[in-house]
Formats: C-alpha cells, sequence, structure tokens
C-alpha cells in the first residue's frame, strides 16, 4: 500500500527552524544559570568552613612549660561547632609529628595541607561519606601545628535541589511563552498566505480571473504574478476554446440543416419506391444533427470549456416556455399533451446553459413518454426561497436502480427504447454542476412517470 507523502509546510518549517535553536539557548542558559548560582553557594559553605578553621587556629597555645600545644576551646564552643542539624561537622588538630591535640582522631586520615599559613579547600570521602574540608597548617617561630575541619554535604546537595527548582520554574514559564510566541508569531505572519489559499479555494473550476496583489506580502509577490500569468494564459485557452466551439457550432448546424432539407425535398420528388431510403437517410441526418448539436452542447457546457464570465439575472419562466416552445412541434407528432406551470424565479447563471439544461428535459420526457401521453414543465421557488425547475411525464418511468447512471454520458435505460442519443442528461447533470444545483429523480404523481426537479442555490441579496 502506497504512503502518503509528508506535507512539509512552510508554517512548520519557520517553527522548527526558529522553535529548536531557541529551545536550545534557553537550556544552555539554565545550565549556566545553575552552575553559577550553584558556585555561589558552595562559595559562601567554603567561607564559612574556613572561618571555622582559621577561628581554630586563633585557639592554639603553648603550655606552661613551653613544651606541649593546646587547644584553648571551651565546651560551649565544642557544642556549637558541633551543633549543626543537617550535616555532621568535625576537625582535628595535631603537631608537626602527626601527634594529636585536639578534635577528631579518624581525620587524621585526611591528606595535610601543602602549603604553611593558608587555607586549603577539597572534596574526600570519610566513613563512606562524602566530606568537604577546610584545612590550615600554622607555622609561627613558637609552634607549628595543623587543623583540619571537615563536614558532610547535606546542606549543599538541598541547597543544589533548591536552586535547581528556582531555576527551573522561570525558565520553563520562559520557554513556553516564547514557543508560544513563535507559533502565534508565525501564525499571524503567514495569515496572508492562507487567505490567498482560501480565495483559491473558492474558485469555480471555470475563474480565470487575476488575484489581486494589493494585499499579498512582498515575499509572496513572485508567486502571485506567476499564477496570474498562468491564469491569464488559462482563459486565453479557454476563451479560444469556446470561440472554436461556438464556430464549429455554427458551421455544422448550417450545412446539416440544408441537408436535411433538401433531403426533405428529395422525399417528395421521388417515385413511391424510391423513397424508402431516402426517408432513412433523412431520419439518420436528422439524428446526426441532433446529436451534433448536444455534443457541441456537452463540450460548451464543461468545466474544461466554459467560462463563468456570462453569468447573469436569468428568468426561469421566461426561459423555460422559449426552450419548450421549440419542442411543442416535437410534442404535437406524438400526440403528447405538453404543459407550462410556471411561477415568478430568478437564477444566477449562464442563460445558454440553463436554457440547454431546460430543453434536454423536456426533450428526454417527451422521447421516452408514450403517445398520447402528459409531460409538464414547471418553474418557481420552494417554501426556502430557492428557485427550482421540474420536468414530469407520465411514461413507463426509471427503476430506482438506475437513476444514478442515467446521468452517465451515452448510458440509456434499455427497457424504455426511444431514439435517444445518451447525452442530454449529461448535459443537465453537468449544467447543474456548474451552477452549484442538485437534482433529484423520483416518481411521478402517484408513483406514475417520472419526475426531475433541478433545485439552485438561494439567491444573494445585494443591498442597495
Amino acid at each position: 500500500m502506497l504512503r502518503r507523502a509528508k506535507v512539509r509546510t512552510l508554517r512548520r518549517r519557520l517553527l522548527i527552524f526558529i522553535s529548536w535553536p531557541l529551545l536550545g539557548l534557553l537550556a544552555i542558559s539554565m545550565v549556566a544559570d545553575y552552575q553559577s548560582a550553584l558556585g555561589i553557594a558552595g562559595e559562601a559553605y567554603d567561607k564559612a568552613l574556613t572561618s571555622t578553621a582559621i577561628a581554630l587556629v586563633t585557639r592554639l597555645e603553648r603550655d606552661h612549660d613551653d613544651k606541649d600545644i593546646e587547644l584553648d576551646v571551651p565546651p560551649a564552643a565544642d557544642a556549637i561547632l558541633r551543633s549543626d542539624t543537617e550535616d555532621k561537622v568535625q576537625y582535628v588538630v595535631f603537631d608537626e609529628n602527626g601527634r594529636l591535640i585536639a578534635g577528631d582522631a579518624e581525620l587524621l586520615a585526611l591528606p595535610p595541607p601543602k602549603e604553611a599559613n593558608r587555607s586549603e579547600l577539597a572534596d574526600a570521602r570519610l566513613g563512606g561519606l562524602q566530606v568537604r574540608t577546610a584545612s590550615f597548617r600554622y607555622e609561627s617561630a613558637t609552634l607549628t601545628a595543623t587543623v583540619i575541619v571537615a563536614e558532610t554535604t547535606h546542606k549543599r546537595t538541598h541547597a543544589a535541589g533548591r536552586i535547581l527548582l528556582a531555576i527551573v520554574w522561570p525558565n520553563l514559564v520562559l520557554i513556553v511563552a516564547a514557543l508560544l510566541l513563535v507559533y502565534f508569531g508565525v501564525r499571524f505572519a503567514l495569515l496572508p498566505l492562507d487567505i490567498l489559499g482560501d480565495r483559491m479555494a473558492r474558485r469555480g473550476p471555470g475563474d480565470f480571473s487575476l488575484l489581486d496583489e494589493s494585499d499579498v506580502p512582498g515575499e509572496a509577490g513572485p508567486l502571485v504574478r506567476a499564477i496570474n500569468r498562468l491564469m491569464d494564459h488559462l482563459g486565453a485557452a479557454g476563451r479560444a476554446q469556446q470561440a472554436f466551439l461556438s464556430n464549429a457550432a455554427h458551421q455544422l448546424r448550417t450545412p446539416l440543416a440544408g441537408l436535411q432539407t433538401q433531403l426533405e425535398l428529395a422525399v417528395d420528388a421521388l417515385p413511391p419506391e424510391a423513397r424508402p431510403r431516402i426517408e432513412r437517410l433523412r431520419d439518420s441526418t436528422r439524428r446526426l444533427t441532433h446529436f451534433t448539436h448536444q455534443m457541441l452542447a456537452l463540450a460548451r457546457s464543461s468545466s474544461e470549456g466554459a467560462l463563468i464570465n456570462d453569468h447573469q439575472a436569468v428568468d426561469l419562466s421566461g426561459l423555460l416556455e422559449d426552450a419548450a416552445s421549440d419542442l411543442i412541434d416535437t410534442a404535437l407528432a406524438k400526440s403528447i399533451d405538453l404543459g407550462f406551470e410556471t411561477a415568478p424565479a430568478t437564477v444566477e447563471g449562464s442563460r445558454w446553459m440553463l436554457r440547454e439544461l431546460v430543453a434536454n428535459l423536456v426533450e428526454n420526457a417527451i422521447t421516452y413518454t408514450p403517445d398520447g401521453g402528459r409531460v409538464t414543465a414547471r418553474c418557481g421557488c420552494d417554501d426556502a426561497g430557492r428557485p427550482f425547475v421540474e420536468v414530469e411525464d407520465d411514461g413507463p418511468g426509471i427503476p430506482e436502480a438506475e437513476r444514478e447512471r442515467i446521468f452517465e454520458r451515452f448510458y440509456r435505460v434499455g427497457a424504455n427504447g426511444g431514439e435517444g442519443t445518451g447525452l442530454g442528461l449529461a448535459i443537465v447533470k453537468e449544467v447543474a454542476r456548474r451552477h452549484a444545483a442538485d437534482i433529484v429523480v423520483e416518481a411521478g404523481a402517484g408513483g406514475v412517470g417520472t419526475r426531475f426537479r433541478v433545485g439552485f442555490p438561494r439567491p444573494v441579496a445585494i443591498p442597495g
């Protein structure tokens, strides 16, 4: 099974090309903000840790014999130092020989500072926990000792989480707002192209009028001008085709009518034994004339050959009587009662096309109605104000299963006989389609015969 190609719209391309770089920039900004805020918070904690180490250094002194080094830290101060509720704080003080002076002996496993009289910060693991250390090796003329303060990193981890949360929400709001601005901005910027597409979609198949370039964006100007050139060429081709069909209809109708007239005269002038062949030739010529007329009418009314610039207000009642009156002789020849029931109704459309529609409906009814039957042509407006044309006969009718196929070209209901060409109802359907009309085929009054009803759109009131 063939897959449908994915439609790549200009709107989608713009959204992709704008959104992805924007999302990338926002993500980079978020990471940079997080690292910066995390660094500032870590620096504050490191300063506090370094201050503690220096404070302990200031409490170092020699004993009374100047032999040993002592740390003068009151028990209350020691309790305050270790009173942190989140992190475990430990310290150790040892001399130049590594002898413990005060504090926690387990911190002796940590590496000592490399430089004297300078604080050093480092990360380490102690007892399976991640710790941050501040160390200070004090050297003077009277004593040398090292202080190491270690603190677990729970506060730092919690601070990092709070910083991340504080950064994520504003950035997410910024991302959503930026994407919405991009989306609606692109939609607004491409709105003229959507309007142009709607105007093109509402056009009929024969509308080759030029597009208005006044309200088209400059970027779409070359496309619109190219479309206008194409419309101009198509319009010229359509007009040339119409001119050819009109000339062909005129040029063919005249010699065929002359040939039929001569054959009519020949029938009366020839002896009786020669008349049957000439009568068959006359009848064949009549059918050829009728067939040629319908072929040209079908070609002129089709969307490929018809233009819409000949539309005007058409009075259906006058058109009905005018078109049907040409068929009175045909109806009389079959003793068919051809009647008219007209009411005021106006349709916006092509007069000659609508005349072909009416003529073919009436002629089709006469052709398939037995001798002595009845054909009635009506027009008017229904309860909704929609104009309609209706032709009803009391002939054999059309089976419901064949009512859709009778509008196909050259299709004829075999059981009904007749001398039709199979093009009349195809012309009716084409003209109805060109005028946005719908056709209903149903049984006539009392379920006898056939009723064709063509309903046209309700006329649009134009303010005066």
